[in-house]
């Protein structure tokens, strides 16, 4: 069976492309690919970027981009069970290294040589019995230690999203409600006083200022509209979209969404998201 390096690398070639090629084809580092290729995925990025990468290269080259990362997942689950096994074999040759030793049989001393004091001897194996209690009593207060910590920071990560969540607003059906932070960059004539009834859909444009990539979710269904798209400076992408979305971007600076022909910056930099009622 084909790894999913050896299927790209054969889909690039039966292409006839270069690495080079598809690098600029893609937006996406030579390096990367190259390494994508090799089957090795360690390209020191986060998670979602290594998703949002393969399923673009696929897409450039024509290969089931869904195959690919389910087998990229079922990978990676892979390697986290190798991990939690080396775990596991790690404690228990810890465990071996605390279990004393059994005491040779004592031969009979000869005459005239001092015997081995019995009450002496049995002090020295309980305090030995003592000392590996108590080390493995640390062992397992450190693993409780160690679970108790985990949960406390995924709780904490929770009540952040959920309370970024709840307080990240979005731009209302009028151009004057901005509550997500988007800033107007062009103002259009002024609407009548009475408009027509909002339709079942709503187009809105977004307009790379500069090398951005963006995808576009409905908060509703899940739906994605657009998965990590590159942008280049000049470049509109209309969306057709149907009840609240939420926008990520890599660059905010180098974004601005048109709605009802009003364009709107993200009044933020770098990685983040805006959210559009």
């Amino acid at each position: 069976m084909q790894s999913i390096g050896e299927r790209l690398e054969e889909a690039r070639k039966r292409k006839g492309v270069t690495i080079r090629e598809a690098a600029e084809a893609t937006k996406i580092r030579g390096d990367y690919l190259n390494s994508f290729e090799n089957n090795n995925f360690q390209i020191n990025v986060p998670d979602i970027y290594v998703r949002g990468f393969l399923r673009s290269y696929c897409n450039f080259l024509k290969v089931n981009s869904e195959k690919v990362i389910t087998d990229y997942n079922a990978e990676l689950l892979g390697e986290a069970k190798a991990a939690k096994r080396e775990h596991r074999e790690f404690f228990g040759r810890m465990e071996l290294q605390h279990t004393p030793l059994v005491n040779e049989e004592t031969k009979s001393a000869p005459k005239g040589t001092a015997t081995i004091d019995d009450d002496k001897l049995r002090a020295e194996e309980e305090e030995d019995e003592k000392v590996s209690f108590l080390d493995k009593i640390d062992k397992e207060a450190a693993i409780k230690i160690g679970i108790v910590a985990v949960v406390a920071i995924m709780f904490l990560l929770v009540i952040v999203w959920l309370f970024r969540t709840l307080t990240s607003g979005g731009i209302d059906d009028g151009p004057q409600a901005n509550t997500t932070g988007l800033v107007p960059t062009q103002q259009t004539a002024s609407a009548p006083a009475e408009t027509a009834p909002a339709a079942a859909t709503e187009t809105i444009t977004l307009i790379a200022t500069g090398d951005v990539r963006v995808s576009v979710t409905e908060r509703n269904t899940g739906k994605v509209l657009l998965d990590y798209f590159p942008m280049v400076a000049g470049q509109r992408e209309a969306i057709q979209k149907s009840g609240p979305v939420k926008i990520d971007y890599t660059a905010g600076e180098n974004l601005q969404v048109e709605i009802k022909g009003t364009a709107y910056g993200t009044g933020k930099t770098g990685q983040n998201y805006s959210t559009i009622p």
